[in-house]
């Protein structure tokens, strides 16, 4: 049986706690090792794993012989680099969200990937979720009719992170390598921004996802507070089939809180609301019938090892990718309008060219 041959680049938090021990442990993967421009993260990595392909740099890794993927999970400025580095390569890619920071960066990086006939996959975790591909498939089949309104929240417990405490929540999080460092989240030079990047790509990466509708105008209002990046962010949006929505976040929720994450998506048919926290989907017609899923189960919750067996999946098998970069460019242009028309205090209009 052929294995696909995966390296990692990155030897930080997300990567040490989630996407190497999964690839390790997947009988389908071959490891190549871990690429990470630090030494000591570099060790620390490779030993704990007992990783013997250790390389200084991404180029090191994109040149070892018939390697079939990378899987990149390194600060967010550094995306769009190490990701185009990796396609020109021929090297299929798992890049992590936000996908990059600009949306032309973004488009660029799916027309290459299209080029050359490369798999390019985005780091969404709660897309391999059994109500996920349920949400996509009613919305998708127009069971609901056509979308008219999306409302979503996501308040998520990353404040700390955002004030650069990169060792907090240390009684939730098992860092069993690495806690993230004190810039990665703070800084916006590094992380591009704060709550919009970290954390609502996430739901908004979901929201395109299963509607497959873009944005085409936002308005956000974004407050930092004391911090050096976006805490808190109200957002409006209008979709091309001239469907409006909202997004609201904060990072604010603190440990031993109960977060609210979750899209409700209105049609002319009927609802679906997606509880993405608590694992509940359920789908209200205008006949008056109605379908409840089974909750997800703690295990399914949030599946973070599934992102990069899915992606050896892919680029071994082919078929449908579970997390498609068109739509982590939908997303990287809608956060991109949104900060700038956070900075403005005007709408900002996104370009409908670039598909």
């Amino acid at each position: 049986m052929r294995k696909a041959k995966i390296g990692v680049v990155g030897a930080g938090w997300w990567s040490t706690e989630h996407h190497i021990p999964s690839l390790l442990g997947y009988d389908r993967v071959e490891f190549v090792g871990i690429a990470d421009p630090k030494p000591d993260k570099l060790a620390g990595a490779a030993d704990h794993y007992d990783v013997e392909g250790r390389y200084e740099s991404h180029r090191e890794l994109l040149a070892v012989p018939d390697l079939d993927g990378v899987v990149i999970a390194i600060p967010h400025a550094y995306h769009y680099e190490v990701a185009g580095d990796a396609l020109d390569a021929g090297i299929n890619v798992l890049l992590e969200k936000p996908m990059v920071l600009k949306a032309e960066q973004a488009w660029d990086l799916v027309r290459r990937a299209d080029e050359k006939g490369l798999h390019l996959s985005i780091g969404y975790t709660f897309q391999h979720t059994r109500h996920a591909l349920k949400a996509k498939e009613i919305v998708q089949s127009g069971a609901i009719g056509d979308i008219r309104f999306v409302s979503g929240v996501f308040a998520s417990m990353v404040e700390r992170y955002l004030r650069g405490v990169g060792n907090a929540y240390g009684g939730d999080f098992g860092y069993p390598v690495t806690a993230p460092e004190d810039n990665s989240y703070s800084d916006p030079a590094i992380s591009g921004g704060g709550q919009g990047h970290l954390q609502i790509t996430h739901a908004m990466g979901m929201a395109f996802w299963v509607m497959e509708l873009r944005a085409t105008q936002v308005f956000a209002m974004m407050e930092s507070f004391d911090l050096a990046v976006d805490l808190v962010d109200a957002i409006s949006y209008r979709l091309e089939n001239g469907a409006i929505g909202t997004m609201g976040a904060t990072g604010s929720i603190q440990p031993g809180q109960p977060p609210d994450q979750g899209i409700k998506y209105y049609g002319t048919k009927g609802f679906v609301r997606q509880d993405l926290a608590n694992g509940r989907l359920d789908i209200h017609y205008n006949d008056g019938t109605s379908e409840t899923h089974t909750d997800l189960s703690t295990e399914e919750l949030y599946p973070a090892h599934m992102p990069s067996r899915s992606f050896a999946d892919l680029v071994l098998d082919g078929g449908d990718n579970a997390a498609p970069a068109k739509f982590g460019a939908y997303t990287v242009e809608f956060l991109d309008a949104a900060y700038t028309s956070a900075a403005s205090g005007q709408p900002a209009s996104i370009s409908q060219e670039g598909r």
